[in-house]
């Protein structure tokens, strides 16, 4: 029972250390994506089908 206690509690912890360990980059923002969708060139609109 200990050790299930114990593998509870500590599998969180060390979950979160990698996490922050290998985490290199920033995560992506709302602005970044606008950003990039911004830059982007508009595309024309293709219906898939005819519609009947």
């Amino acid at each position: 029972m200990l050790i299930i206690l114990a593998a509870t509690l500590f599998a969180p912890l060390l979950f979160a250390v990698v996490t922050v360990a290998t985490r290199t980059k920033p995560e992506l923002t709302v602005a970044d994506i606008q950003a990039r969708l911004a830059a982007e060139p508009p595309r024309t609109y293709v219906p898939i089908s005819r519609g009947w």
